[in-house]
């Protein structure tokens, strides 16, 4: 039986007396591309901030590899994180953004660079990695990014909407790029997007609506259950 790489159950999270999540509970499984799909103001990111500990969990249970998130040394030690937002120094090249993150994962500037060498090829890294991150282009400085959430050898990859406004092909070649990681390495991804066009049939998801998982399954076994053609519009009935 495939085990749980991620688990969220019953959880609760409220912004003072704003409650934001209610009740959620969903998985996912080892080796797979899952996908939490929501409209802007969801709760998504707060979902993402809680697994990161970004946000201090109150009600429910995380487990990330059948660790809790309390145990942070053991469960975060697991996990590769790309934010919605960029965090790369961009007054630094790309090769020491990389050597700094590997220095906080204890690596020394060899095993950082020899820990992910063949995915700065994969990602056409290669003639970059002495160029200041400010000088790379948005689809560019998200690979850095990708690249460098890879350098601890994560079980379990988080992108929070990583290809917001990116222009189409950069968006895509990122996508394909990691569900190529899910197929190699059976890494575990959650990627969390409001954009349909970026999810496929046979993708495990989960739909929020308003701080609750309101569906979860393969995306074309919730198509067919609701008689819809597509994902789109078996979305606008499950959330209106």
């Amino acid at each position: 039986m495939e085990k749980n790489i991620l688990e969220l159950k019953d959880v609760d999270f409220s912004y003072g007396s704003k409650k934001v999540l209610n009740n959620i509970s969903f998985s996912i499984k080892q080796g797979s591309f899952s996908v939490l799909l929501g409209l802007n103001g969801a709760g998504k990111s707060t979902v993402f901030s809680l697994v990161t500990r970004l946000l201090k969990l109150e009600v429910g249970t995380i487990n990330i590899n059948q660790h809790s998130i309390k145990n942070y040394s053991k469960s975060l030690k697991d996990i590769g994180i790309v934010f919605q937002e960029p965090t790369l120094d961009l007054d630094l090249t790309v090769r020491q953004n990389l050597y700094y993150y590997g220095s906080l994962k204890g690596l020394n500037f060899k095993d950082t660079i020899e820990s992910v060498k063949n995915e700065i090829l994969r990602l056409e890294l290669q003639d970059s990695l002495d160029i200041t991150a400010r000088k790379l282009n948005g689809g560019h400085r998200r690979r850095v990014e990708i690249l460098r959430a890879l350098i601890n050898k994560p079980k379990l990859l988080l992108l929070d909407e990583p290809t917001v406004g990116l222009d189409l092909k950069s968006r895509f070649d990122i996508l394909d790029y990691v569900r190529d990681l899910v197929k190699r390495e059976k890494l575990s991804v959650l990627w969390i997007t409001h954009l349909f066009d970026e999810v496929k049939e046979d993708d495990d998801i989960s739909f929020i609506k308003k701080g609750e998982i309101i569906e979860c399954g393969i995306v074309k076994d919730i198509v067919k259950k609701y008689q819809k053609d597509n994902l789109v519009d078996t979305f606008n009935q499950i959330v209106r």
